[in-house]
């Protein structure tokens, strides 16, 4: 019974793991400007806070937390945008350094479509 108890136990740390990694994974390094990237889709916009929120697609479905600034720069499709043309739904990529497993904090966010 006590040994059924510690596989239990070490299975449930060992799957612990490799869910944390996997979220790690997700944020990639974008080879051209070796920034840590994520591409997804804009779930909320909150202007007071400076934050949206990305889901990325994929097996997991994940929420990040995209910080932005004053020194953020806006682009649609790598031309001059704004923060106004960021909306929900919209597909983007953002830019940065990552911050933990969900969050970045944005140099660039590119608006993908309209």
């Amino acid at each position: 019974m006590k040994r059924a108890l510690n596989i239990t136990i070490v299975l449930v740390l060992v799957s612990s793991l490799v869910m944390v990694s996997g979220l790690f994974a997700q944020i990639k390094v974008d080879p051209q400007s070796k920034l840590d990237r994520i591409e997804g889709t804009v779930q909320s916009i909150d202007k007071k806070n400076m934050t949206l929120v990305v889901r990325q697609k994929g097996t997991a479905n994940l929420d990040y937390t995209v910080v932005y600034n004053d020194k953020t720069i806006f682009t649609y499709r790598n031309d001059k945008a704004t923060l106004a043309e960021l909306k929900d739904g919209l597909r983007v990529v953002a830019l940065g350094k990552a911050d933990g497993a969900t969050k970045l904090v944005a140099a660039r966010i590119d608006i993908r479509d309209k």
